[in-house]
Parts: structure tokens; sequence; C-alpha cells
């Protein structure tokens, strides 16, 4: 959910009180471009080195922040753990300008794996499938505080049962299956 609120906030309010949105073309066409697990982890050797176990399509909690979820891979050595995400077409720019919700995905998970597996999170590996690309990004103290803000405005949504502002992004609204439904 924390994905759909940074996105367009009334999508995650959609989603939770009234109806399902089915997947999108794009959802059903990167699901068939995963990685193999040697593929994963060739990409954790090549960087992050050897000596981490690969653990693929992990199932994370997170009481802190409310979040459930399923990351790509995790790869776990003794000292740490790093998530790992795949998207279809993504970069640290992107991340930060058009694809926000993304990286606030990362993060929770970042922080879903950390209490999953008692294990440190200090960055997360961003795997963009095309182009083939892999990306290191650091998880720092920001990037958790702004989750955890996050995470208090759904619980806040949840308790009131209030529809919060939409997206100010008008574009994304062109694409969106709640378009009809929502009070513009």
């Amino acid at each position: 959910m924390v994905k759909e609120y940074v996105y367009c906030p009334r999508i995650a309010y959609f989603k939770m009180f009234s109806v399902y949105e089915p997947p999108t073309e794009s959802m059903q066409y990167s699901k068939n471009l995963t990685l193999k697990y040697n593929e994963i982890v060739e990409i954790v050797n090549q960087n992050l080195g050897s000596g981490y176990s690969v653990f693929v399509e992990v199932f994370v909690k997170s009481k802190k922040i409310g979040v459930v979820g399923k990351v790509d891979a995790v790869a776990i050595n003794s000292l740490e753990a790093v998530p790992i995400e795949v998207k279809l077409n993504t970069s640290p720019e992107k991340l930060k300008k058009i694809a926000l919700h993304h990286l606030a995905q990362c993060i929770a998970y970042c922080i879903a794996v950390e209490e999953t597996f008692k294990k440190q999170v200090n960055r997360f590996l961003l795997v963009s499938l095309e182009p083939r690309a892999v990306y290191e990004i650091k998880v720092g103290v920001a990037l958790r505080e702004f989750i955890y803000r996050i995470s208090k405005e759904i619980d806040k949504m949840i308790a009131e049962e209030k529809m919060p502002t939409q997206t100010p992004s008008k574009r994304k609204c062109a694409a969106c299956f709640y378009r009809k439904i929502c009070i513009r």
C-alpha cells in the first residue's frame, strides 16, 4: 500500500475501501520477464561479492510500518541482508524524478527485510530489465523517515476512513483504473 499511496493517495484509499484493481498491461508484461534464480545469483556475485545466500520471492513483514509483501529476492550473509527488486525499466534518476513510488516500495521492503531476518539493511539492489542494469541504492535515515511518515499517513487514512487528496499530477490520472470514480 506504500507504493500506491506515494503514487496517488486515492489509489491506496480505493484499494483499501472499495474496488480491486486488475493487473495492468505493464504489470502482466513485466511478470513474464522475471529473472531466473541463477541470474539473480550472478547479479549478487557481480555486485555484492561471494558469500551471500540468495532467496527469491521472499515474504516479509514489518509491524513498525504495517507492511506485508513479497520481495523479488534477498541476499544474506553474516553481516547484512540486501533486498533485490526487479523493475521493467528504471534507474536511480527515474526513482527520484518520476518513480518515487517504486523507491518507497523498495525502502518499505528494506525495513520489512530488516525485521523479518533480524539483519541490518543499508542498501538494496535495483535491477532494471530494459535496459539490463543493476544499481545499488543506499538506505539512509532520510529515506526511512519518509517511509515512517507515509506509514503514519496511511494509518490515519484507514482510521478516519476519509478520502485523501488526489495526486497533484493529472497525467497519472489518464491511465488510472479509478479515474471514473475519483472525484476531481
